[in-house]
């Protein structure tokens, strides 16, 4: 494998990940295989962590000739100058992990020893999150059951109100993340006889080897997501492709499937129009929050609720809970 550190810290699209050797004179035979072995390498990150590593390993090259100091192959006291650096400045640990993750996978793809493992770098890193500790990322508000009935009720009967009753009920019922409901295929779901879906995930954040994973979606009757989506299905048209694409201010539906990030901001503006939500506070993640939390309401299992969620730790869907109840049965109740 190969890489200059500039295409990592430029942001190519195509060279930031390891490559095999384009020898001469390989075999024409072999070079569709070569071409196949490449993408594969390419599919090591998902597009997001990719993102990411370049957004920050550009920060850390940047310091570094700030300070006429090489970012590769880096030296632990760089990196150590660098973490404190950036702890001094407020960044929180999370995001100082990820950043030394990126500078990890930089020196991996030119194949240099990584000085991120030295006990110099994990010992300032500790140091940092002893004195500073580790605040919890910006978690967005979950919406209800009551709150999710209140938005499919505020969508007009129009095309782009039926996606968007579609895109609202099925991401709360089956708790998905803005980006699995962006790319939802037509040829990806399952209608049951008794009404309700099967959505097949080919990949998620929790299946990055893509094993798949089968999302069970109750119809129900009071917020009915497969009724809602097959009015959207039959409103639309779509045989096949993406379920939710763009629909133009005309009422025309467009072949473009809509993006995580526009999924993200619609939710957002449904919340603050209909229910008076701070955008800041609301986000794509509000939907698969909200039934992880509202589960718990009705007294579900954790296991029932990760069969729906697909996560593989149940300590991450006791975070939810614990998040959205820690005012129900307080110790204090009784007194204060």
């Amino acid at each position: 494998m190969h890489l200059d550190d500039d295409h990592l810290n430029h942001g190519h699209d195509d060279t930031d990940c390891g490559q095999l050797a384009d020898y001469h004179g390989i075999p024409i035979a072999l070079q569709a295989t070569l071409e196949a072995a490449n993408a594969y390498l390419g599919a090591t990150l998902a597009d997001g962590t990719r993102r990411a590593y370049r957004s920050d390993f550009r920060i850390f090259t940047d310091w570094c000739s700030a300070y006429s100091l090489a970012s590769t192959p880096a030296t632990p006291d760089s990196i150590a100058l660098f973490l404190a650096h950036q702890a001094q400045s407020g960044l929180a640990t999370v995001t100082l992990n990820r950043r030394l993750a990126a500078i990890r996978y930089a020196h991996r793809l030119q194949s240099l020893p990584s000085p991120t493992e030295h006990a110099l770098v994990r010992d300032t890193l500790a140091g940092i999150l002893r004195r500073h500790g580790q605040l919890p990322k910006n978690q967005k508000e979950p919406l209800s059951d009551l709150e999710i009935a209140l938005l499919l009720r505020a969508c007009p009967d129009t095309l782009g109100g039926l996606r968007d009753r579609a895109l609202i009920a099925v991401g709360f019922a089956g708790a998905f993340r803005a980006g699995e409901l962006a790319a939802l295929t037509l040829e990806r779901l399952t209608f049951q006889a008794d009404g309700h879906l099967v959505a097949l995930l080919p990949k998620s954040k929790n299946d990055q080897h893509g094993r798949g994973f089968e999302k069970p979606i109750y119809n129900g009757s009071r917020l009915t997501p497969v009724s809602h989506l097959q009015a959207w299905l039959n409103a639309s048209g779509i045989k096949e492709g993406p379920i939710y694409r763009v629909v133009h201010r005309s009422g025309a539906l467009q072949p473009a499937a809509l993006s995580a990030d526009w999924i993200c901001r619609r939710v957002q503006q449904l919340a603050k129009t209909v229910l008076g939500k701070d955008k800041g506070a609301i986000g794509g993640h509000s939907l698969r929050s909200g039934f992880i939390t509202t589960a718990a309401e009705y007294g579900e299992d954790v296991a029932r609720i990760m069969e729906v969620t697909g996560q593989k730790d149940p300590r991450t869907v006791l975070r939810y809970i614990r998040r959205a109840n820690r005012f129900k049965g307080h110790a204090g109740r009784g007194f204060l």
